[in-house]
């Protein structure tokens, strides 16, 4: 459906006010398709989705968490790194999802104590420790208040990481570490409930992640400071540095 949409025609919008923070049709059409079939298959379950304001219900046990395309800026332009995010959280703790990024075929999945896995493979984070070998990913996110932490954390790891990039795809980010293909990811603002599949298949994984004061993830639609590492020591040494 998302490759079909975007190459048939589909339309940009803002929200919020701010150019920066776009949303398409086809994350509408991915959203109403997705709650659709869940709703379906699960009637009882509660379902939010990034695009569907109001829908949030921590409370109840059952919660299927949607972001219909995490990267829409990267998918709006046909930058290859967006994807399809959808995890079931019970009693608010993720115990199944999945990440699929539609152009390159890769799906990201896991199940609680079920392991973590790539198109069926079995998968597991680096064993670095060290981030002076350490490829990191850093995002400041849109808003203002975080700029100069972003300008001064990438002057940080340019100095004591290994490799410092930004992808701009903060689910496939995450599955990049528990991948092993990178070793941390930063972002100055990122809503946990949007990739709690993403942050299931990490710790599933092996991988660890926190908010900026090292507390645990919470899972909700409010954005805050998110790290997330490959083991403890790099996510001790990355918080310690940014």
């Amino acid at each position: 459906m998302v490759m079909r949409l975007r190459e048939e025609h589909f339309e940009k919008s803002i929200k919020e006010n701010d150019p920066r923070n776009i949303v398409t049709s086809v994350d509408i059409a991915v959203s109403d398709f997705l709650i659709a079939e869940i709703k379906k298959a699960y009637s009882t379950h509660a379902v939010y989705s990034e695009e569907k304001e109001g829908d949030f219900a921590s409370a109840q046990e059952y919660l299927w968490t949607i972001d219909p395309i995490d990267g829409t800026q990267n998918f709006s332009r046909r930058i290859p790194h967006f994807s399809v995010v959808l995890g079931l959280l019970h009693n608010g703790v993720p115990v199944a999802g999945a990440v699929y990024n539609p152009v390159t075929e890769e799906l990201y999945s896991f199940k609680k104590g079920g392991g973590a896995y790539v198109n069926g493979q079995p998968m597991r984070v680096s064993d670095i420790t060290e981030l002076t070998k350490a490829h990191v990913f850093l995002h400041a996110g849109r808003k203002k208040q975080n700029w100069d932490w972003g300008a001064a954390s990438y002057r940080a790891l340019l100095e004591h990481a290994n490799k410092t990039s930004n992808f701009s795809g903060s689910a496939l980010d995450i599955c990049f570490v528990a991948a092993g293909r990178i070793e941390a990811v930063a972002y100055g603002a990122l809503a946990g409930a949007d990739i709690a599949a993403a942050i299931g298949i990490l710790e599933e994984a092996g991988g660890v992640a926190s908010d900026g004061e090292g507390n645990p993830v919470q899972l909700t639609p409010e954005s805050h400071r998110f790290f997330a590492a490959n083991n403890k020591e790099i996510l001790a040494q990355l918080r310690a540095l940014i």
